[in-house]
């Protein structure tokens, strides 16, 4: 018997955790399991020829809101090419209307319900022995006489009989693609638009196994091991022991990636944390509304006051990098509303502000409470909100088009000081900026194109001279050269923002890289290094306002390119004495 386990992920850096899991809890039963790992951007065609191409009896799928309209086709496809072959699906996007997938298409075999370790195996075991069909928790199946629907969502009680996922096959197939870890299951909160509400209670893998299982991982070329428990530091005592587990054990080119509450970190986690060598942990924390009566609605307990002041602490050492996240569409936060939020929430200075819309996911309690706000959202995954009581779709249109300018400018990460001069100098909050700024990039076009380098330098210089004085138009010029310089070495000056320097100038950088002293304060690393090879690794700029106060003074800043901060991914640089100027 030849079973196929197949995952359709979203982008090619993921490799998903399920169907390894799947593999390893049937690595004893008799017959060969194969995994095959995809992306929902390869060609449909291909895939369904290399699926049919291996002839196998079974076919499963684990499906999710991103991939379930492909999983749909490429069953219905397989069943007419192969009528005599299983398939059997698995997952969040079917795991609460089994008799649904069943009822609707003829050609799915069975679907699992929950967490399919021990259903999958047994299922595996029925099929490889030709028992009659019985009933298996989370399992519902088609046989001859009828559809048997099992109402119940499988949970492995213990994490401890999980088998562990990662194998050398795995790891080879995981080559340049992040690695998902799993310590726990479950959530101890139960926020209405999260499917971990789902389940009550929180499952912990056993921590003695947690650090076996980090140890060998951390053996392998892994450039990031990506924790998908639902709240990490839940439990702050275990948190707190796997954190210093990392910090102590890490080795060069990797980092951590753990979802966090921001009001659960205490002084202990936080002392800690900040003992992390730069660019090791990264957090993601979900915040997704300062608006009280929002968050009571939706059943998230949430110390906002203090989810702020940790991101704060957080922030400051310069050590970890923080993602936050707002969800627009929640109920009772208006568009009024929820400007405060994004004000509040980018106010913060985190490295990365996701800007994500309501989605009413399967199983979740705001699909079931969807009539009660006055919910409308689409019918096909990813079931996103189009409007409610308390937010419009034209609303809900215009912070589309920021959250895509909010991506490209913010998120990049190449225009730090130009955003801060924009939003807290020339507008009154960060959200007006934003909207302005979608709205000119929409009029001309530029929101219904990829965007290159060059064009969102482009566009934001035209923005800045059509909506302002000449004078500011110079500050910002300054201010994006000095955003270039720090994340493009190699690049090609946007000719807007360019600026030409003269031989004279060149020949005072030679004479400063000359001189020892120069180089043991500002360049320690090329202590030693002639001249000519220190300048291919450094850039000298004149500019003639002060990139941090804004005031009207010709200085030089000294860019290194020798090394990123591991942290921001910008190079480091020095401001010089006025002499090269």
């Amino acid at each position: 018997m030849k079973t196929i386990i197949t995952a359709l992920n979203s982008k090619f850096i993921h490799l998903s955790l399920a169907p390894w899991y799947l593999k390893e809890a049937c690595r004893d039963i008799s017959g060969e399991i194969k995994v095959m790992e995809f992306t929902i951007n390869d060609e449909i065609n291909s895939i369904l020829s290399l699926l049919i191409a291996e002839k196998a009896d079974i076919y499963a799928f684990s499906c999710y809101i991103w991939n379930i309209e492909y999983v749909i086709k490429l069953s219905s496809d397989i069943k007419k090419v192969m009528p005599k072959s299983k398939i059997v699906l698995g997952g969040p996007e079917v795991s609460f209307n089994a008799d649904e997938i069943l009822n609707d298409h003829d050609f799915i075999d069975c679907v699992i319900s929950g967490e399919g370790e021990k259903p999958f195996r047994h299922l595996l075991e029925v099929i490889s022995q030709k028992k009659e069909a019985c009933v298996i928790p989370g399992l519902s199946f088609r046989d001859e006489n009828a559809i048997q629907i099992v109402n119940s969502y499988n949970v492995e009680h213990s994490l401890d009989d999980v088998p562990f996922p990662y194998t050398e096959e795995m790891i080879n197939e995981a080559k340049n693609k992040i690695i998902y870890y799993e310590a726990s299951r479950g959530c101890p909160f139960s926020c209405s638009y999260c499917l971990s509400s789902t389940c009550s209670g929180v499952r912990y893998l056993n921590f003695e196994r947690v650090k076996s299982e980090l140890t060998w991982l951390l053996k392998k070329d892994i450039g990031q091991i990506k924790f998908v428990d639902r709240t990490f530091n839940a439990n702050k005592k275990r948190a707190k022991e796997i954190f210093k587990f990392v910090i102590e054990n890490c080795r060069e080119g990797i980092n951590f990636h753990f979802e966090a509450a921001g009001d659960l970190f205490d002084d202990e986690m936080l002392e800690i944390l900040q003992s992390a060598p730069a660019g090791l942990i990264q957090f993601e924390i979900g915040i997704q509304s300062t608006n009280p009566e929002t968050l009571l609605a939706v059943n998230r307990k949430t110390d906002i006051d203090r989810v702020f002041s940790n991101i704060a602490r957080l922030l400051k050492p310069g050590n970890i990098h923080v993602h936050v996240d707002l969800i627009a569409g929640l109920p009772y936060e208006t568009y009024e509303l929820f400007k405060k939020s994004f004000n509040d929430v980018y106010n913060l200075s985190a490295h990365n502000l996701q800007l994500g819309f309501l989605k009413l996911l399967k199983g979740s309690g705001l699909r079931k409470d969807a009539e009660k706000y006055g919910i409308i959202y689409r019918d096909y995954p990813p079931y996103e909100i189009l409007s409610n009581n308390f937010i419009t779709f034209d609303e809900l249109a215009k912070l589309k088009n920021i959250e895509e300018v909010l991506e490209r400018y913010y998120n990049s990460g190449r225009f730090a000081e130009s955003l801060k001069y924009l939003t807290g100098r020339l507008y009154k909050t960060p959200f007006d900026f934003y909207y302005d700024f979608s709205v000119y990039l929409r009029e001309t076009g530029q929101l219904d194109r990829p965007a290159t380098l060059q064009s969102m330098y482009d566009s934001l210089f035209s923005f800045i001279e059509n909506e302002f004085s000449k004078a500011h138009g110079e500050i910002l010029k300054d201010l994006m050269r000095f955003d270039f310089l720090r994340a493009f070495p190699a690049g090609k000056m946007p000719e807007k923002i360019n600026k030409i320097t003269d031989m004279a100038f060149h020949n005072k950088c030679f004479d400063f890289l000359r001189n020892e002293k120069n180089i043991h304060t500002y360049l320690p690393a090329y202590k030693g290094c002639p001249a000519k090879q220190i300048y291919k690794n450094v850039h000298f700029e004149l500019f003639d306002y002060d990139i941090f106060s804004f005031d009207l003074k010709r200085n030089v800043i000294l860019f290194d390119y020798k090394e990123k901060n591991k942290v921001t991914g910008l190079y480091n640089y020095h401001v010089l004495e006025d002499s090269l100027s």
